[in-house]
């Protein structure tokens, strides 16, 4: 008889290197459903819960903490276990009453960072750009956001300072010399640097980004960096 839906578990060594697990300690660990973020850069929610802040000691008592909708995503109830969350999502827990942000380390790993309880901002990647019905401008985000607005001068590759759930656009970011990025990839994750040459694209490459850190200058490409602020960072973009 056939398998009906995908699979609910996946094999340690086989899971996300953004995932911080033990490969070799256990065979299976949970599986990331589809969802905002991809398999490769997210973690499930119930895999955040139960071995990231120790809120559980096994899944039986995740699906608890869910069901009983404990557990907020940017701000909205989450009940599936397999939820993907990834960079910059807030994870809030009413149990506790805190509130963490999901970050890269400096292995590109992802890590939970403690924040304050009322914090509801967070930073969205513009991925596409389009036009709706009635001449309305569509943003696309990383984080699998639509955004529909009148007007807007946000290319792809520029951030937006985002208000959770409400999804209204506080303020934006554009991948320009200058500003302060987050390398998301590349040998350099998880550092902040500051833009200071942008080589444009061929059809050969992506743009490349000449950036500064501590005095070094280093080159990455356009999909390795997330501008996160002008001089300086909008949000905590850290592991504290």
């Amino acid at each position: 008889m056939a398998r009906k839906g995908g699979k609910k578990s996946n094999k340690r060594l086989a899971a996300s290197k953004a995932m911080q697990l033990r490969r070799k300690e256990f065979t299976w660990t949970i599986r990331a459903n589809s969802g905002p973020h991809s398999r490769q850069k997210s973690m499930p929610i119930g895999f955040a819960l139960r071995d990231l802040l120790h809120l559980a000691e096994n899944l039986k008592e995740v699906k608890f903490i869910l069901n009983k909708g404990l557990v907020s995503v940017d701000g909205r109830t989450v009940r599936d276990y397999r939820f993907p969350v990834g960079l910059f999502d807030l994870i809030s827990t009413s149990a506790e009453n805190k509130t963490h942000r999901v970050l890269f380390d400096r292995k590109g790993r992802l890590a939970l960072n403690e924040e304050k309880t009322n914090v509801r901002q967070k930073l969205c990647k513009v991925t596409a750009k389009g036009i709706a019905k009635k001449g309305l401008i569509q943003l696309h985000s990383n984080d699998g956001r639509t955004f529909s607005v009148k007007k807007s001068d946000a290319n792809i590759g520029d951030s937006l300072l985002v208000r959770v759930p409400e999804q209204s656009i506080e303020q934006q970011f554009r991948l320009a010399a200058g500003n302060t990025v987050l390398l998301t990839g590349g040998t350099n994750v998880g550092m902040v640097a500051s833009i200071k040459k942008i080589t444009e694209a061929t059809m050969q490459r992506q743009k490349l980004i000449t950036l500064s850190s501590d005095g070094k200058d280093f080159q990455t490409t356009e999909s390795n960096v997330f501008v996160v602020g002008e001089k300086k960072p909008a949000i905590e973009v850290k592991v504290q």
